[in-house]
């Protein structure tokens, strides 16, 4: 959970609280989620009791989509939304295929997607036990994406900071189209690298991030981060 490594280079008022998914990490033994309201449903239950207070969340790639469909599933249940939604290499709900008829990819198609995202450690690229594992699970991710389709809704009432990566696919528009999920302020920045800018350009992308969570202070009482795993935008 890279996510985690956070904590000991963030300041210590940032409580970073990582989310894993079912069937990801240790949640392993659990079965692994394609659908993105089920999904959205299962982890808000499980984040409302933490909530105690201004919180932000953060998602990247798909994770973007999600924690923005959980933070509608905590504001259906009578909690607040976030100061901020923040979004990292994640391409607007508006601006995907949202085809629930989506078919899982072949190994051979997921494999060449991994490499053209250029996220995963060659390690794991090289060793065909190791992908034997991974595969599934990001197989999951990537569907649990390609069938979501957004809801006709009110937008979220908060805050929307958008952080794209020069080098990704991802379009300009598509990241800009993001402006329509929240009523709050708006604000898009565009950082080195590719779709993993986050993990590849660490210093510079948390050096963004504590910049914007100081707007926030000294309201803030804790900062949730919702992924989902290493998924195309």
């Amino acid at each position: 959970m890279p996510f985690a490594a956070w904590r000991a280079v963030l300041p210590a008022w940032i409580d970073v609280q990582p989310v894993e998914l079912p069937g990801h990490g240790h949640r392993s033994d659990e079965p692994l989620q394609v659908d993105m309201p089920s999904l959205a449903a299962t982890l808000a239950d499980e984040l409302a009791s933490l909530i105690d207070g201004p919180y932000l969340m953060l998602g990247h790639s798909v994770g973007g989509v999600v924690a923005l469909e959980v933070a509608h599933a905590l504001v259906a249940r009578g909690l607040e939304a976030p100061s901020a939604l923040i979004t990292v290499a994640s391409t607007a709900p508006s601006q995907r295929a949202g085809n629930p008829q989506a078919q899982p990819m072949s190994d051979a198609e997921l494999f060449a997607e991994l490499q053209r995202l250029d996220g995963t450690p060659q390690v794991v690229l090289d060793d065909p036990e190791l992908l034997a594992m991974v595969l599934p699970v990001l197989r999951a991710d990537f569907l649990l994406g390609e069938r979501h389709r957004p809801s006709c809704r009110e937008p979220l009432p908060c805050a929307l900071h958008v952080f794209g990566g020069r080098d990704d696919s991802i379009a300009v528009g598509a990241l800009a189209a993001w402006e329509m999920e929240c009523t709050g302020p708006f604000r898009m920045e565009m950082c080195a690298g590719g779709h993993f800018f986050l993990h590849r350009q660490r210093a510079d992308f948390l050096r963004r991030l504590v910049t914007l969570a100081k707007a926030y202070r000294p309201s803030l009482a804790s900062s949730f981060l919702a992924r989902a795993g290493l998924s195309h935008a």
